[in-house]
């Protein structure tokens, strides 16, 4: 491929300079007596020069022309200097290596050009490349956070509904209650109170407190969202804060027929978490259990796996176990199997793992009950 002879400012200065020394080389091989062999052989030379350039500037097409020029203007000299100790044979093969010089000058110019051309293009396809893979991340990081923000309001929208179901219920109850209450006020108001009105204002309160604990694990499930943004959490024990915790619920789950068992001094090391979320995360924990063994049952805590960063507690019971489709939903807030629950304990264990840095599964593959793998980091001693 020839570039295009295309005569811009550059190039016409390049061609007067080729056709300036051809014709300067010209001029002095007729001005200068042909018997001066030497400088005619040096003039003969100095054709090389044009042609050369001709060939760069131009490429093949160019030094093809410029040998072409030169064999015009020097045929006549040559033929009329045959008598003279450079025969005319030998300038006939001088005026062949123009036309060598000259093509292959501009060939091996016409390759390095277009080399060149081709190295500046692909660093033009790897600058768009890259803006366009910088465009695509960005826009990748921008889909990403909308995901994000689509799945907190989708979050907030179950938490909302199912924060509204859970109150509307006993708000029902207490309505209908005062209700039965305020008729019978009107139609016994002088006599003493009844055993329906005693059971009716038993149900008032009953539905108070539940509405208060619906509340309070609600504000419980709010604080530790709002964790997530704090600074490190502070030290604590972790086989301190378990046998506290067993000490708190020993009545509850010796009423219950349920033992813990823990080894204390295995237990007993350092952990990047609050004290009072580790309680509560632990508190939690045991209470699920307990209620997944109504008939009694043991539950077992150790440590299952252990890295430089980390150490994951094995939380088992002996209960019943859950089906596949409560596992899915199981961190789910809201999301209960038992009656009256509120569904937000587990969300509220999960919630305060990830705010100290930490994290909850179901060990799925545990063959009997229910297994709960919960990771803590480390704290330095």
């Amino acid at each position: 491929m020839h570039p295009p002879l295309v005569f811009n400012t550059q190039n016409s200065w390049r061609f007067s300079l080729v056709a300036g020394l051809i014709v300067v080389a010209t001029v002095l091989h007729y001005a200068v007596n042909v018997q001066a062999g030497a400088i005619h052989d040096v003039l003969l030379r100095s054709y090389y020069v044009p042609i050369v350039l001709a060939g760069l500037w131009f490429g093949a097409r160019g030094g093809l022309l410029a040998a072409f020029a030169v064999s015009v203007v020097f045929l006549p000299h040559a033929m009329h200097g045959w008598d003279a100790p450079y025969t005319l044979i030998f300038r006939l093969i001088e005026i062949l290596m123009y036309y060598v010089i000259g093509g292959l000058t501009g060939w091996l110019s016409s390759r390095t050009r277009l080399a060149l051309d081709a190295e500046k293009q692909a660093g033009l396809d790897r600058e768009r490349a890259h803006e366009g893979l910088k465009k695509k991340t960005i826009e990748l990081f921008e889909i990403e956070e909308e995901l994000r923000r689509s799945e907190r309001l989708a979050a907030l929208g179950r938490m909302s509904g199912g924060l509204a179901h859970e109150i509307r219920n006993p708000l029902a109850s207490i309505k209908t209650s005062v209700e039965m209450l305020q008729d019978q006020c009107e139609q016994q108001l002088p006599l003493p109170p009844s055993d329906l009105s005693i059971d009716l204002l038993a149900v008032v309160s009953e539905e108070t407190d539940r509405l208060n604990r619906i509340l309070t694990e609600f504000l419980q499930f709010a604080r530790a969202e709002a964790q997530l943004d704090d600074g490190s959490p502070a030290k604590c024990n972790l086989g301190e804060v378990l046998s506290g915790t067993v000490d708190l619920l020993r009545r509850d789950l010796e009423t219950g027929g349920i033992t813990v068992e823990y080894d204390v001094g295995k237990l007993s090391l350092p952990v990047s978490v609050g004290e009072d979320h580790l309680r509560q995360i632990l508190l939690n924990l045991f209470l699920n259990a307990s209620e997944a063994m109504p008939q009694g049952g043991v539950i077992r805590v150790d440590i299952v796996g252990e890295s430089g960063d980390g150490v994951t507690l094995g939380i088992e019971d002996s209960g019943h176990g859950m089906t596949d489709d409560v596992a899915k939903s199981l961190f789910d807030p809201f999301f209960s199997t038992k009656e009256g629950g509120t569904g937000l304990g587990l969300s509220i264990v999960a919630r305060l793992l990830e705010a100290s840095g930490g994290g909850i599964k179901l060990d799925r593959s545990f063959p009997s009950g229910a297994r709960f793998l919960v990771t803590l980091p480390k704290a330095s001693r």
